[in-house]
């Protein structure tokens, strides 16, 4: 069974000192097991919503696409650099990263050592990070850290020095550094765009993801700007919805989801469905209630996925404009131990204690999505 993980404007590009810069994925090939523990991993982290009521002469840095269920990349943090790997996490808003300090954290790569750096300087307070099978637990630090050769420095982020047994077990990534809006971040630290163009490293304080699917290559994170050899329409504006005044995410509304250009009748009249953009969610999620109807009018897809491609196409109307996600974008899949191919809906029911929608990475890996500064997110 192919398992799941549960947890961007048209401009001109930055002028001199004010820069672009993409960070690129890459892609690690995986078997259906480890696939299986990335979505556990997500459905962890997915805990978070129910706790909390180039074309354009752009450089790149390698990020990593773990078989469509993760997507991660380098940070570096510290003088010297010291690399990490992390989730680029719309759906949180925190940098943490595992402290050398630390005693049970599992062995998955780096661990930051403060007194290596120059530039490093104690915060003091200590934070709990909250997920489905344990806690993770550290203090707050503040380190210049680097994202695609940009440097911000005096940035907070979290020193993680316990971890609950098997909270994350051998993730291929070390932490995560949340984009989220900083209402929702431990101490309401300040996004890293929010300091980039504090400090004048960029000149817009947006950032743009394109995601590749099926192990191709090429997916990019662009800060500061969009890549136009990500798209060749123009970007379709969604307001960030009120609603995220009450849950503090990138949260959009969608006022209907059609199945077959029919409407489910899974969306609340007038209030609609709230959605959370997050690009560390592999599916796409929804209240079980909701969610049921959708997976009820799609239909199952077959294991040996001989009956994908013929699955209905699911429509999601945001800002007066519908957008269509056909079955090779919302069908997930996945190789069993001995390699043989498999397929499963990337559509999850999850009680999140509100009724709230996560529109993950089936939907991000067809629309290039832009979220900027003025609370709207583009898609094209």
């Amino acid at each position: 069974m192919v398992a799941r993980r549960l947890s961007a404007l048209s401009l001109l590009l930055g002028s001199a000192g004010a820069a672009v810069v993409s960070l690129q994925l890459t892609h690690k090939p995986k078997t259906l097991s480890e696939i299986k523990r990335a979505s556990q991993r997500r459905a962890e982290i997915g805990q978070r919503f129910a706790a909390s009521l180039s074309a354009d002469g752009i450089p790149s840095v390698s990020l990593t696409d773990v078989e469509d269920a993760e997507y991660y990349g380098e940070v570096d943090i510290g003088t010297p650099a010291q690399k990490f790997s992390v989730i680029y996490d719309t759906g949180s808003s925190n940098l943490w990263v595992p402290s050398k300090k630390c005693t049970n954290c599992k062995p998955r790569g780096g661990h930051y050592d403060a007194s290596a750096s120059k530039s490093t300087a104690a915060n003091g307070k200590s934070f709990t990070l909250q997920y489905g099978t344990g806690n993770c637990q550290g203090f707050l630090t503040n380190d210049n850290i680097q994202l695609g050769g940009l440097s911000v420095e005096n940035f907070t982020f979290g020193e993680v020095t316990s971890e609950a047994k098997d909270v994350f077990g051998q993730a291929p990534f070390d932490g995560i550094l949340g984009m989220g809006p900083p209402a929702a971040a431990v101490d309401q630290t300040p996004m890293p765009m929010d300091m980039l163009v504090k400090q004048g490293k960029i000149q817009h304080n947006i950032f743009a993801f394109y995601l590749a699917s099926g192990g191709k290559k090429g997916s990019t994170l662009t800060v500061g700007g969009t890549d136009s050899q990500f798209h060749t329409g123009d970007f379709h504006y969604v307001p960030v919805s009120v609603g995220a005044h009450l849950l503090p995410y990138w949260l959009v509304t969608a006022g209907d989801i059609k199945i077959g250009g029919k409407s489910s009748g899974a969306c609340y009249p007038f209030l609609g469905c709230q959605m959370v953009v997050d690009t560390g969610t592999s599916v796409f999620a929804g209240p079980p209630s909701a969610m049921n109807k959708v997976i009820a009018e799609i239909g199952n897809v077959s294991a040996d996925c001989s009956n994908a491609a013929l699955l209905p196409t699911i429509t999601l109307t945001m800002g007066g404009k519908d957008f269509e996600l056909g079955p090779e974008f919302y069908v997930l899949r996945g190789k069993d131990d001995s390699g043989k191919e498999q397929c499963e809906l990337g559509l999850e029911a999850v009680n999140a204690g509100v009724p709230i929608w996560i529109l993950g990475d089936p939907f991000l890996r067809k629309y290039y999505t832009v979220w900027d500064s003025e609370q709207n997110l583009g898609f094209a």
